[in-house]
């Protein structure tokens, strides 16, 4: 999601949930136990219906050639950023109810919270890391958008003809790195990346390696106030090499039979397993506050592959609705996908947590959904998977609040007289999921108390999901789960891990005496996260830009925007890994997030 300059871009509709102050009193505990099985256990739902939708083929790209007619531009005519633009705001409903206010007014718990990890400046040996994209030359490729934040963090890594690639997609450019982090692209606008008009409103980059065929997928969507405006586009690559021709693919996510449409597709992530490729979206109304749930789009891997080199028609697209499990709503659900050399399944996962505001009236969770698509093959034939659902009591977790920085040099601030300002962590909702060695790995941030106060930390989980005993049930066992808490607040985190579940859990950490940085801790498959967070770069101000002000931004005082996801992928021995933070380098005059890009050998 994205934040234009003056108004709240469409993640507002999540930007905007009201921060309660619930807290969770996180004793760090290697597994469930009693007391987290409090929570009621959710009764499985089926759904084995799909909405057959259409997939169209929009036209093609070729990144090198964008590239070099972007250079030559750039040599005949300097680009500088034009005036902002801005978006809509979008909130998400809310609910209150006596269980909720009772617990958001908790008073906090004193005393330091047990089972604090360190924080270390020393990173692990064989790490290598570098500054990727910046709200600078970001701004100065889009100029007819100028100046967003955040940078929605993507990241894919697989061969390429110059050796390792390191795609990285943010809002709203794409470069591609060698492993050492020479630019082999240089910063192209996404809007050329899916063809399309420099005034586009893009939003939520993703990027994936698929380790089974090699291609490459990137994705974003458009959203606006006509029914047109609103569409999920897919580029994927015609061949293995991620620098050459990509097709073009878009699906309508206006859904004209639903409340309060034209409608977009919110907070899109990605997900594959052995047959298909997934993208999971939150369905608002443009016009209106309307949340119609979650949704999620289906088609074949394979044909989507063969219909891009020009082999087979274009696939069938299905759309499920996830269905409401009471008592709460369906958001943010997180698709897996399966890491180089993992055996990939005949079955696709997904994750959700259910501490989300405002389904569940309270701000804390103590369970997973998970739900999966049976049998997937079927989608290489055109015809729609089966779609179950259940649920599982997990340790329990909450929505942390607004993070403190470290007070510095904040001249955009400092021009409205503002000081340095917090930045916000968004909700306790599932980030990325991996599906590897039979298990699935997925990870939030939660609230915890500490000392006198509040700080955010992780959450992480391994689940064990069966092999479907018919097309429509499964279940779901927790192998462990567990906490890293700091002294310091950690936001935005991801595991990634190898075909073995071994690697790291990357986020970045910010607090009063540290500017935004970024950081990770060795994660050893099911037994979770292990020694101390390692700081991989050290942010070198606070984040200082339009968001953070009353006086630059359209709906008043609000914390700075921050980071939405970070990203990590294992290839060849390492974990590559990626989150937002503050570079130091030049900055842009409405901001100065930066990205660093690392990676470590698999501990």
């Amino acid at each position: 999601m994205r934040k234009l300059p003056g108004i709240l871009g469409p993640g507002g509709m999540r930007w905007a949930l009201a921060l309660a102050s619930a807290a969770l009193v996180a004793t760090a505990a290697p597994a469930a136990s009693a007391a987290t099985a409090a929570h009621t256990a959710v009764h499985p739902v089926k759904l084995t219906h799909a909405t057959r939708g259409t997939l169209h083929r929009a036209g093609t790209v070729n990144l090198r050639a964008i590239a070099a007619a972007d250079a030559k531009r750039a040599k005949r005519a300097p680009t500088v950023s034009t005036p902002r633009h801005a978006a809509p705001l979008r909130k998400l409903p809310s609910a209150t109810s006596a269980a909720h206010a009772a617990r958001t007014s908790a008073p906090a718990v004193s005393g330091r919270a047990k089972g604090l990890t360190p924080i270390t400046g020393q990173n692990v040996s064989g790490e290598h890391g570098f500054n990727g994209l910046t709200s600078s030359n970001n701004a100065a490729a889009n100029p007819a958008i100028g100046d967003v934040t955040p940078p929605d963090q993507g990241l894919a890594v697989g061969p390429s003809p110059a050796g390792p690639a390191i795609v990285e997609f943010v809002n709203m450019s794409l470069n591609i790195y060698s492993a050492s982090g020479k630019t082999l692209l240089g910063a192209i606008p996404a809007y050329q990346v899916f063809g399309l008009a420099p005034d586009a409103f893009l939003s939520d980059p993703r990027a994936y390696w698929d380790p089974q065929s090699h291609h490459w997928f990137l994705t974003m969507f458009t959203f606006g106030p006509n029914s047109v405006d609103n569409v999920q586009y897919i580029a994927l690559s015609q061949t293995t090499n991620p620098f050459g021709a990509y097709t073009i693919y878009a699906i309508s996510t206006n859904d004209p039979s639903a409340t309060g449409c034209p409608c977009l597709g919110d907070f899109d992530q990605i997900g594959s397993d052995a047959n298909g490729f997934y993208i999971a979206t939150n369905e608002f109304s443009f016009a209106t506050p309307a949340y119609n749930g979650a949704y999620i789009y289906a088609v074949s891997r394979l044909n989507l592959i063969k219909n891009a080199e020009g082999a087979g028609p274009v696939p069938a697209v299905f759309l499920y609705k996830v269905p409401l499990i009471d008592p709460f709503g369906s958001y943010h659900v997180s698709p897996a996908s399966v890491p180089q050399g993992a055996a990939a399944p005949g079955t696709e996962y997904f994750v959700e947590s259910n501490g989300n505001l405002p389904y569940d009236g309270s701000t804390f969770g103590s369970g997973l959904e998970v739900f999966n698509l049976n049998h997937t093959a079927l989608l290489n034939s055109n015809a729609p998977p089966h779609f179950n659902a259940t649920g599982l009591n997990t340790e329990p977790y909450s929505q942390p609040l607004n993070v403190p920085q470290k007070n510095g040099p904040n001249p955009l601030g400092s021009s409205v007289g503002e000081p340095v300002a917090a930045l916000q962590t968004d909700f306790n909702a599932v980030q990325e999921v991996t599906y590897a060695g039979g298990l699935l790995y997925a990870e939030l941030n939660t609230g915890f108390n500490f000392k006198s106060g509040f700080n955010s930390g992780v959450a992480w989980f391994v689940l064990h999901p069966s092999h479907p005993a018919s097309l429509t049930s499964f279940s779901v066992k927790l192998v462990h789960n567990g906490y890293v808490l700091t002294n310091q607040d950690l936001l935005y985190p991801v595991i990634g891990v190898n075909a073995h579940g071994e690697g790291y859990l990357s986020m970045a950490v910010s607090g009063p005496g540290r500017f935004p940085s970024a950081a990770y801790v060795k994660f050893k498959g099911p037994h979770g996260t292990t020694g101390d967070v390692h700081i991989a770069a050290n942010g070198a101000n606070p984040l200082d830009d339009f968001s953070c002000y009353p006086e630059t931004n359209s709906i008043g005082a609000s914390p700075c925007r921050y980071g939405d996801y970070s990203m990590a992928q294992a290839f060849n021995g390492r974990i590559y890994q990626a989150t937002e933070y503050v570079a130091p380098v030049p900055r842009d005059p409405s901001g100065n997030w930066g990205t660093r890009l690392w990676s470590a050998p698999v501990p």
